[in-house]
């Protein structure tokens, strides 16, 4: 039975598209889904002046991108929703959802608003939470990020399951849920939460790392904006030019992902460059690095990391946040001497980090004979092939919930005699039979679709929402990828009556 989601995606700065990752989780993670499971296509709003980045990273025949004014997170695009441009956009004639999937839940009341409130569905929504931002700002109104959590806090409360990718930021959003809201909310929210660590995309990175040839520097990876509160910027100003002093055998490569504008005197350091990578080239950077430093304190989202295990790096890592239970999962199965060495020498807690680099420079020939173990290992962990199954049951669930339309409804067996008298039926040809317009039409759409599958079910190749289909093949004259034509949304499901 074919699984029709609708997800926006959700990116950063937008100075980077190829390497921005929102990008780079979209795209592995739908890749990985409709890969694995025949039945899926995802219909994703993907950001216009960005569209061909998006497009090509997306480049399967069950997703459909529908290039959509998006601002990216830094200017208001964590809570924008346009419901003009969704309708203008998103062919509700031919198209159809079952799940809406948002990686920022704040904007699930107003897309349930719009869905299943004006346009009668009933569409259940899932989230994701990747980062949640407790962290208190540097200045003294130490309450200026609450209506951000609230707004997030909110959203999570209106979507049937929500994905975490750590049992510790699960942690990180019951406690706040816990100043705001009472105990029926909070254990409402527990059950809905399911734990989706992070995956990586190994297919993609090298397996085999380059040799060290002779005396060459040691190349450390920082892998993170280099703002305040990922860390780095204490890294560049403290910690590095300090064993800079000691020891002259090493360079940092800074990949610097959402293109921050740093001083010179910050930048301008013999062992530092500073270099924004497309996504190609970020993966030589993982496969030719040594080291990678990860100072984040409060994150519970860390592919950056993990990809760099992935790709062999040794890491360092801060013992205050996510990392000790991502490795978990790891070490779980390596041999006891490999579980020590890693509990004891990769992770540092906050004025250790200078020494605890020191010590794996100084064995690092150790160090990466033990890493290549431990991304043998994360690679099996984290793939995304380990992960699609339990991702797909996250969506099955959420529409496992949709109601079934009766079978003695009036429309529903005149939709009936039009299956048995067509053999095939598109949901185009079914609102114009019916003469259904959403604002006259009280039963839910979402609930015929689901019972109309069960007589002929829809073929999820195609963007258009076809019941009854034999072959899989796309629409005639219908791309994978592109846009719908603006307006064709409107006629005439705006002009007609319910006559069912």
């Amino acid at each position: 039975m074919a699984l029709r989601v609708l997800t926006q995606v959700n990116y950063s700065a937008g100075e980077n598209a190829e390497g921005d990752s929102g990008l780079a989780f979209t795209a592995d993670l739908l890749r990985a889904l409709v890969q694995a499971d025949g039945d899926l296509h995802f219909y994703v709003l993907v950001p216009e002046r960005d569209a061909p980045s998006w497009t090509g990273a997306l480049d399967e025949e069950r997703i459909t991108c529908i290039p959509f004014p998006l601002q990216p997170r830094l200017h208001g695009g964590d809570f924008q929703f346009d419901p003009s441009e969704l309708y203008k956009r998103f062919d509700f004639r031919r198209y159809d959802v079952d799940v809406l999937f948002l990686n920022q839940p704040e904007t699930a009341p107003a897309f349930l608003q719009f869905l299943n409130r004006h346009t009668f569905h009933n569409v259940p929504a899932v989230g994701y939470v990747h980062w949640f931002d407790t962290r208190r700002p540097s200045t003294p109104k130490q309450t200026l990020h609450h209506p951000a959590l609230l707004a997030t806090l909110a959203g999570l409360g209106s979507v049937s399951l929500c994905g975490c990718n750590s049992e510790y930021g699960r942690q990180q959003i019951l406690a706040s849920a816990r100043n705001w809201f009472n105990d029926a909310f909070v254990e409402r929210l527990d059950r809905r939460i399911r734990i989706l660590p992070p995956a990586v995309d190994v297919r993609g990175l090298a397996t085999v790392r380059r040799e060290r040839q002779g005396d060459a520097p040691v190349r450390i990876l920082m892998n993170h904006r280099l703002l305040k509160y990922t860390g780095v910027r204490t890294l560049l100003t403290s910690t590095l030019p300090r064993l800079w002093q000691e020891r002259q055998d090493f360079h940092v490569h800074c990949t610097n992902p959402s293109k921050v504008r740093l001083p010179g005197a910050l930048t301008d350091a013999p062992w530092l460059t500073v270099e924004t990578l497309p996504r190609v080239r970020y993966r030589e950077a993982l496969c030719a690095s040594d080291v990678v430093l990860a100072p984040h304190r409060s994150t519970h989202w860390s592919i950056s990391t993990l990809e760099a295990v992935c790709a062999g790096c040794v890491p360092l890592m801060n013992v205050e946040s996510f990392f000790p239970e991502m490795f978990e999962r790891i070490l779980s199965g390596l041999a006891p001497s490999v579980r020590t060495h890693v509990r004891t020498r990769w992770f540092f807690f906050r004025g250790e980090v200078h020494n605890r680099l020191r010590d794996l420079l100084d064995g690092l020939s150790e160090e990466q004979e033990v890493a290549q173990e431990v991304a043998r290992r994360a690679r099996e962990v984290y793939g995304w092939e380990a992960w699609t199954g339990t991702w797909l049951e996250f969506f099955r669930a959420a529409e496992s919930d949709t109601p079934l339309m009766p079978e003695r409804n009036p429309s529903f067996r005149r939709i009936k005699d039009m299956l048995e008298r067509q053999g095939e039926i598109s949901k185009e040809a079914i609102l114009r039979e019916l003469e259904w317009a959403p604002k006259q039409r009280a039963l839910s759409w979402t609930s015929f679709r689901k019972s109309i599958q069960t007589l002929a079910p829809d073929d999820a190749s195609s963007p258009e929402a076809v019941f009854g289909r034999a072959s899989a093949s796309p629409v005639a004259g219908t791309a994978p990828l592109r846009a719908p034509v603006p307006g064709a949304a409107h006629s005439p499901l705006e002009t007609s009556r319910e006559s069912g």
